[in-house]
This record gives structure tokens, C-alpha cells and sequence, in this order.
């Protein structure tokens, strides 16, 4: 007898995970609380108020999924929690998880809410969990917006799929502020059906989002992206330029105007010029001190072609094949095929590679000799 007691102090002081789902619980109570239970299932029961669970201090799991809960309540004293699974409930507002400081996941996804009634966001709550909170499932909670999640900046996993979210407005605002998301499901909503959806929220996610939808996003999609941003940026930049440099241009020419017609009216009367003095002739009208307003004209050179017998032997064997080549299409009779100088069986394979030379050769300059 002594011995089994001794095994069964051990066998409870040594109990890390205690199953009590699908028990029919509609309370929380008659649990033998251990310091070393780190994951507790209480899912599947008819539970329909969070209590007693103050005495779970090291507790790092919980899965009260599919039972009757209508309030998040009473999880102060869990302060080593990591996972708290509360999908398939009743609960219409994420509250009173300020204190859960090592929360990293929680799922709140499916809530059984009435028809009116929407699921709401505690302000306060989220900016307390921001900076510890990595995955977040709110899978069909009927949301317009997920304006409320902007705090979550640590946030990894974004599990939102089959909302009400009716275009991609509704959550690239949001999405470019959540700086460190990897995983973004958004399945079943209305704004997959937008253009260009998936190239919308890939732009506005940034270079660390690696999944959207269940699909990878490559890099050269994302390269793509990310060129195709920066040229409709310059596009915008250049229209808004425009209005700009068509006014300058019209006072530049009206300046120009009045130059050339202060040089038409000529000099001021009293006006002496200091080369008359000197110089006893006039200078004529293509001078030196003679200003023109036309630039010189550039003489271009023209190149001497290049005559390279090396060059024009390979073209010219090349065009041989070539010719050869077009008149065994032309005739598919004959047996014979010219292929690089040499002569071949029509019988014999022609790989790609040498298919692909004979179409360069179509493609190759002309030389002058």
C-alpha cells in the first residue's frame, strides 16, 4: 500500500496535461490543482462562465473551445499563458486579457453570435497585447474592417478569412501597419473578387509577407510589384509637374520677348560705344563679337565598314547552310543536309540546339564589304 502511494504523489506531481473535455462540464469546478499543469482541455462541455482557475499558475495552454461562453473573465492569475483557444462560443467582445503579458496566440474564431449582433474589439485590450501577440484567428466573426488591429505590431499570423470585408480598402490601410506579418489568410471575402487584389495587399503588406491565401508570394512577383509602384509613383510625380513647367515656359518666353525686342529698338540716345573710339572700322555682321542664338551645326563622321575576311568567310559559310537548310524544306525528297559545312543524313536527328543556330543566322547584321 505504501508503495502505491508513493507512485500515485509521483504520478500527480509529475501530470503536465489533463484532459477533461467532452465530459458534459457545465462548471468549472472539482479540478486537483498541480503546480507542474502546463496544458489544460476543458473543450467540448457545456461550460458557460470562466472560473476557478486561479490556482493553474504555471498553466500555458488552455482550450475552452466549443462550449457556452459568453464573456472573456477571470484569467488575471494566469500569467505564464501563451495559447488561449476560445473559438465555437458565444463571446461578442475581446476583453480583459491586459494581464496575459506571455499571450502569443489566441484563437476567437467562429463565435455563434445572433443575427444582429457583431463581434467588437476592446481598444485597450489589443494595445495591452501588442507587444507580445503573434498569431490572431478571427475567422467568421462577420467584420466590416479590421481598423481596431492597427496596434498589433508584433502580430505574425492574421487568420481572417470569410468576413464581410467588401474591398481591399477595408484592409491594406491596416495590413501596411502591421509591420511584422508573415501569414495572411483572407479566404472567402468579398475583396478577393477586387483587380489586382492579391497585388494590392502584397504591396501594402511589405518584403515579409511570405503567404497570402494559402499560396506563396515570390520574388518575382514581388520584384514586379515593387516596380510597378515606383513607375506609377513617377507617372503621378510627372502629371503633377506638368502645370509647373508650362508656366515657366510661358514667362520664359515673354522674357525672351522683351530682349529681343529692347536688341530690336536699339541702344539708349546718348549712348557711346567705347569700340567706335578706338577701332576706326565696324566690325562686320559675322564678327567675332556677333551673338548667335543658333547652335553650329555638328558635322557627323561617317564610319568606314569593317572588312574582316575571317568575318566574311563565317558569314558567308553560314549563309550556305543556310540556303541548303531552306531547300531541303523546300524539297523533302533529297537525302542530304548542309549543316555547319559538312554534310549530313536527312535521316539523322536534328537536336535543338543546332535548330536554335540556324535561327540566329536569320536575326545576324549585314556587312558591308
Amino acid at each position: 500500500m505504501t508503495k502505491h502511494k508513493v507512485f500515485s504523489k509521483k504520478a500527480k506531481t509529475n501530470l503536465t496535461h489533463l484532459y477533461l473535455n467532452d465530459k458534459n462540464m457545465t462548471k468549472i469546478n472539482n479540478i486537483y490543482p498541480t503546480k507542474n499543469i502546463l496544458v489544460l482541455y476543458l473543450h467540448n462541455n457545456q461550460i458557460s462562465k470562466i472560473e476557478k482557475l486561479s490556482a493553474f499558475a504555471h498553466l500555458t495552454h488552455l482550450y475552452l473551445q466549443w462550449n457556452n461562453l459568453r464573456k472573456i473573465e477571470n484569467l488575471d492569475s494566469l500569467k505564464n499563458l501563451k495559447q488561449l483557444y476560445l473559438g465555437y462560443n458565444k463571446i461578442t467582445r475581446l476583453e480583459n486579457l491586459g494581464s496575459l503579458k506571455k499571450l502569443e496566440q489566441l484563437h476567437i474564431e467562429r463565435q455563434q453570435l445572433d443575427g444582429a449582433v457583431r463581434f467588437d474589439f476592446d481598444p485597450e485590450c489589443l494595445c495591452a497585447l501588442a507587444n507580445h501577440l503573434k498569431v490572431l484567428n478571427i475567422k467568421k466573426l462577420k467584420l466590416a474592417n479590421i481598423d481596431a488591429l492597427e496596434p498589433l505590431w508584433k502580430l505574425e499570423i492574421l487568420l481572417a478569412s470569410e468576413n464581410n470585408f467588401k474591398s481591399t480598402d477595408d484592409i491594406t490601410p491596416v495590413i501596411s501597419a502591421l509591420y511584422s506579418l508573415r501569414v495572411l489568410d483572407l479566404q472567402g471575402c468579398s475583396a478577393q473578387r477586387d483587380v489586382h487584389y492579391r497585388e494590392k495587399v502584397t504591396a501594402a503588406a511589405g518584403h515579409k509577407l511570405l503567404l497570402l491565401d494559402g499560396k506563396m508570394i515570390s520574388q518575382s512577383t514581388r520584384n514586379f510589384i515593387k516596380n510597378f509602384q515606383t513607375v506609377k509613383l513617377e507617372k503621378q510625380r510627372r502629371a503633377s509637374e506638368k502645370p509647373k513647367t508650362a508656366d515657366t515656359g510661358t514667362n520664359s518666353k515673354a522674357s525672351f520677348d522683351s530682349v529681343n525686342s529692347e536688341r530690336s529698338i536699339g541702344p539708349p540716345s546718348g549712348f557711346v560705344d567705347p569700340f567706335s573710339a578706338v577701332l576706326p572700322h565696324k566690325f562686320p555682321g559675322n564678327s567675332l563679337f556677333q551673338v548667335s542664338t543658333r547652335r553650329p551645326a555638328c558635322t557627323r563622321v561617317l564610319r568606314k565598314p569593317v572588312k574582316s575576311p575571317l568575318l566574311t568567310k563565317t558569314m558567308s559559310a553560314n549563309f550556305c547552310d543556310e540556303m541548303a537548310f531552306r531547300s531541303n524544306e523546300l524539297h523533302p525528297a533529297t537525302t542530304v543536309v548542309m549543316l555547319q559545312g559538312k554534310e549530313i543524313k536527312a535521316g539523322t536527328p536534328v537536336f535543338k540546339d543546332k535548330l536554335r543556330a540556324h535561327r540566329k543566322i536569320q536575326s545576324l547584321p549585314t556587312i558591308d564589304h
